[in-house]
């Protein structure tokens, strides 16, 4: 007997699946999982505080992994190449920096950045750099003149600016100061979880504003029920938003770790000075239940679908407004 599809499953399906930001080891076996997740194309974490050099091998990696995992995966440089990877039936790499540490204090590697598939920089990684303050500053100075400037280059280059780490007067200055629009690639409001990580209602609706996305993050440390959330504590969080800015800017971004060693977290929120962690975090991560994986990603279509939300405004949520996003910002 033919097995049911339910109706949710054939419009995640057909529909394009994007993930704001994901942090997995790439270097272990993933792409499968994306397959099964029927994500379309995911902002891949390349660099959080690399130098240039170092992020040119980090970028030379995916060269060999696109020829690895071929059957799985194709990179993206424009919009043209999502409707790609939709159409064959692969992911599309999207090659993402979470700092301009890689761009170090020269503003012209901006372009060879470019040129290599660079489309989406986060202005900072949790502390300070040249271009400004990061959520964890106690001073949230803000931007930087050359923080400034990263932005006005940016924007020019067509590269995303990501605000997920920034500190609170970096997010306002920056979206103040890019003429384009910006995102929170993954991140929560603050006002269900007091986090530093998470963002203020008026940071939320300055985005909106300006044209931007917020990607809903999985990660448990920024939902209201820490690591004993579930699905439902998630899908909570897209009806705040959806409520907040409307089904227009609201997306997701996992933020999912998937195989990373407990080397890695002690490390990314250690920061650079800190002589400890800035964060308690319970090892192995431990994701929302029913969605903890990428494989899961379906169930979060079902979700909002049982939850009375329109077919039109699941599909924005899943990856339309990503998709706007980076034509919106990509298209030079």
């Amino acid at each position: 007997m033919r097995k049911e599809i339910k109706p949710a499953n054939k419009l995640h399906t057909k529909s394009i699946i994007i993930d704001g930001l994901n942090i997995s080891d790439w270097d272990r076996e993933i792409f499968s999982k994306l397959k099964i997740g029927g994500i379309t194309a995911v902002n891949a974490t390349t660099a959080c505080w690399e130098n240039f050099r170092d992020s040119i091998r980090n970028i030379e990696k995916w060269n060999r992994r696109f020829e690895t995992f071929s059957d799985y995966i194709i990179p993206i440089r424009n919009v043209k190449d999502i409707l790609k990877a939709k159409k064959i039936g692969k992911t599309g790499i999207i090659i993402g920096f979470q700092n301009t540490t890689p761009i170090e204090d020269d503003i012209n590697l901006l372009r060879i950045f470019k040129d290599l598939g660079v489309r989406i920089i986060q202005l900072t990684f949790q502390d300070r750099n040249y271009v400004g303050d990061g959520c964890w500053e106690k001073t949230d100075a803000g931007l930087s003149e050359f923080g400034l400037r990263v932005i006005k280059e940016m924007n020019r280059q067509g590269i995303l600016i990501d605000l997920s780490h920034a500190g609170d007067k970096t997010v306002i200055e920056a979206i103040e100061a890019s003429e384009k629009p910006v995102a929170f690639t993954h991140a929560n409001p603050r006002s269900l979880k007091d986090n530093p990580r998470n963002k203020t209602d008026e940071q939320i609706l300055s985005i909106a504003d300006k044209g931007g996305v917020i990607g809903t993050t999985l990660y448990p440390p920024l939902l209201s029920a820490g690591y004993k959330s579930e699905l439902n504590d998630f899908l909570d969080v897209i009806d705040y938003l959806v409520e907040l800015v409307s089904a227009d800017h609201v997306g997701i971004g996992s933020d999912f770790t998937e195989n990373q060693p407990k080397e890695f977290f002690t490390d990314a929120l250690t920061g650079k000075s800190w002589e400890k962690p800035l964060s308690k975090v319970k090892y192995p991560i431990i994701y929302p239940k029913r969605i903890r994986s990428a494989t899961e990603f379906s169930n979060i279509t079902e979700g909002l679908v049982k939850r009375g939300y329109a077919n039109k405004d699941v599909k924005k949520i899943m990856g339309e407004n990503w998709l706007q996003l980076y034509s919106n910002v990509w298209k030079n």
